[in-house]
């Protein structure tokens, strides 16, 4: 195969637009562009960001690729909160484009991952253009939808990509083929997902957005019913979206959403710190035990990943709960630009066939 060719990877932050180069085997170029929130906040939904945002990517991919000499073959973004759906590789359509583009199933800003792809692939006259592993994607059991109400399913909103990403790399490094393999991945960051991984596809995970599982470093996560009721009553519906996916959890007890700061805090003796760190640890511990169980006790190993995995203090206090359940690994960051380049490529060589939404 040409070492030359390579595909584009596109991934919207919330304050950041990453863009890559990758061959088959490596990284080619990168560049991330930062976006101050000054000008994000002129825009009224994060996808009325798309044309502010295509002008700098557009101009920043032409520097980055008239320094090397590569062949573009495929074109590849982040996927966006869009309807429940398989995990995989998928090729980005117009009906992708309109749900992500609304935001019908949530404002984020990956949403903008599959509109920059596609209009990136008109640009390079491509015939299409991919997103792998949406964050709404995964091949969850039926069981895991019903939530006790009739009419209310529970939500499971994840982070997929750096999940399946990190789950192959461990299923390789145990010798296990990863449609065989069984895990509990967290990954933990400003959000928390946690998911059971059984036959090397998500089958089950918290909604990591809103409503369930731990709270993280912003978000509420599970709260008691009557207290939701109170807040809904009390408060306009978006002043409770804001306050439970982006002021709560660590930010709202503490002031401080950075794992840094609250040990500081607990290092001058704040007692207050070092309580809400402990039910912070305690949350993220009790629902890797219930991923465990819904695997029947049978995980290859419990995954550690997202940028709170580089707290060594962290995964110390974590693994007093935890460890003793089954293999333990620590792979932390995010493998979301890797991730992206390998499913495009999965497809371009024929190795899997695209998927449509």
């Amino acid at each position: 195969m040409n070492p030359k060719e390579i595909v584009i990877v596109i991934n919207p932050g919330s304050t950041s637009t990453k863009i890559a180069l990758y061959n088959r085997s490596e990284l080619v170029n990168e560049h991330i562009i930062r976006h101050s929130q000054k000008e994000l906040d002129q825009f009224h939904k994060v996808t009325d960001q798309f044309e502010y945002r295509y002008q700098m990517v557009e101009a920043g991919l032409d520097k980055m690729l008239s320094e090397k000499d590569v062949i573009v073959v495929g074109i590849v973004g982040r996927g966006g909160i869009v309807k429940p759906l398989e995990g995989g590789t998928y090729t980005i359509s117009n009906s992708f484009l309109e749900d992500a583009r609304t935001g019908s199933f949530g404002d984020h800003a990956s949403n903008l991952g599959s509109m920059l792809a596609d209009k990136l692939a008109k640009h390079f006259n491509l015939d299409e253009s991919f997103t792998v592993d949406p964050v709404s994607a995964g091949n969850i059991w039926e069981k895991a939808r019903i939530s006790g109400v009739p009419g209310i399913e529970r939500n499971r909103r994840g982070h997929p990509l750096n999940m399946k990403m990190t789950a192959r790399k461990i299923a390789k490094q145990q010798n296990i083929p990863f449609e065989e393999a069984k895990y509990v991945i967290a990954h933990l960051g400003g959000g928390i997902s946690i998911a059971a991984v059984d036959g090397g596809k998500i089958a089950d995970v918290n909604d990591a957005l809103m409503g369930m599982g731990p709270f993280s470093p912003n978000r509420a996560g599970a709260l008691p019913t009557r207290g939701v009721m109170d807040l809904c009553y009390s408060m306009p519906r978006k002043e409770v979206e804001t306050l439970l996916s982006k002021n709560s959890g660590l930010k709202a007890y503490l002031g401080v959403d950075d794992l840094r700061d609250v040990f500081k805090l607990i290092d001058e003796g704040n007692e207050k710190a070092q309580l809400i760190y402990d039910a912070f640890v305690y949350q993220i511990a009790k629902e890797i035990g219930a991923y465990h169980v819904a695997l029947k006790c049978k995980a290859n190993g419990i995954i550690i990943t997202g940028g709170i995995a580089y707290s060594e203090r962290f995964i110390s206090d974590l693994k007093e709960y935890v460890s003793d359940l089954t293999d333990f690994f620590v792979y932390p960051g995010e493998n979301e630009m890797e991730a992206l380049a390998e499913g495009a490529f999965r497809v371009i060589d024929g190795i899997e066939s695209a998927l449509k939404y």
